[in-house]
């Protein structure tokens, strides 16, 4: 299998002198499902933020279909990022905004025509379970529900890798299910998917490649 994604000796230091990451080598194939654990502060959501181009490595390099994350202009990141979704554990959404405007807004900005995007948003609303919630501001939103929304958000314009940090941090048993039925349809259909977290139930019985961080540092490369 090709390398879709690849890291290279990738640390990153914060001032004073925070070692997050520490020489992270590892390779993610197309249409993967790798999972990362490890403790609070191991440095799993650094290394998602890495990725996203988000923040930039202090050493090392990334590369995402054979190129290099350092070589992307500040001109060609939003287009590297509508081939990348994620799902931020503080799910960064417009509180103000509906959850329909939420969801299509990145569609609107790409100047896909509107049927097209209602089309595809309520389909998406109602795979989620958020059918009737579609014109409802999100800060009115349970905080489940703003998680299934911000997985909407992330997965909407297709992306081929799919990024999520802790995605079902707020989300009860049965959602919790349904959320991680949802990720492996979206494997399924060939989506790359790599997701951050320290319940070791999500992973357990799914075998998929878990890679363990500790203190920044990968356990088993």
């Amino acid at each position: 299998m090709e390398d879709f994604l690849r890291l290279e000796r990738v640390s990153k230091v914060y001032e004073p002198n925070i070692k997050a990451l520490d020489e992270i080598t590892f390779s993610v194939a197309k249409g993967e499902f790798v999972f990362i654990t490890g403790p609070s502060g191991s440095g799993k959501s650094t290394l998602l933020n890495l990725i996203f181009r988000a923040e930039k490595p202090t050493s090392g390099e990334i590369y995402f279909e054979g190129r290099p994350l350092s070589s992307f202009s500040r001109k060609e990141i939003p287009y590297l990022r509508r081939k990348i979704g994620f799902v931020f554990q503080d799910f960064k959404l417009l509180e103000n905004r509906s959850v329909f405007e939420n969801i299509a807004l990145s569609l609107e900005i790409q100047g896909v025509p509107e049927g097209e995007i209602r089309h595809r948003v309520l389909r998406l609303i109602k795979r989620l379970g958020l059918s009737g919630k579609e014109a409802q501001p999100v800060r009115q939103l349970s905080g489940g529900e703003k998680q299934r929304v911000a997985l909407a958000r992330a997965v909407i314009n297709r992306p081929r890798l799919l990024l999520a940090d802790e995605p079902t941090g707020n989300l009860d048993a049965r959602r919790t299910e349904e959320v991680m039925e949802i990720f492996e349809d979206l494997n399924a259909e060939g989506t790359t998917i790599i997701l951050a977290t320290h319940d070791e139930a999500l992973f357990v019985d799914r075998h998929r490649r878990v890679l363990v961080l500790d203190e920044g540092r990968l356990l088993n490369p």
